[in-house]
């Protein structure tokens, strides 16, 4: 499915909910479509975390320092540093979805 179709299909969604429309059975399935992802993304960040620390304990930085330095070019393009960046980029996407998924984040 693109995203295309699932935006119109969502969109959908939402005018039936605007028009008042209530469906105990669509309720459920949307909160287990949204529960089932949240349960991913946790265990998606977990690994993510876990391989984060190995980089930490391995380079004696935090994720954090290595990300701020990385991005200023301070430093090199080593394969483990391009894996820590993509690492440290799958944990911001996860946890920025995690906190849409939960109600606490924005839309942006």
């Amino acid at each position: 499915m693109t995203v295309s179709a699932s935006l119109h299909d969502l969109e959908r969604i939402r005018q039936l909910y605007s028009a008042g429309f209530s469906d105990t059975f669509l309720d459920n399935v949307l909160r287990r479509v949204i529960d089932r992802q949240v349960a991913r993304d946790e265990t998606d960040l977990q690994w993510v975390n876990a391989a984060l620390v190995q980089f930490e304990s391995q380079y004696g930085l935090t994720s954090d320092e290595f990300w701020q330095r990385f991005q200023a070019g301070r430093m090199s393009d080593t394969a483990d540093f391009m894996e820590w960046n993509v690492l440290c980029k799958m944990r911001q996407r996860i946890t920025a979805r995690l906190r849409i998924l939960r109600g606490n984040g924005s839309h942006e």
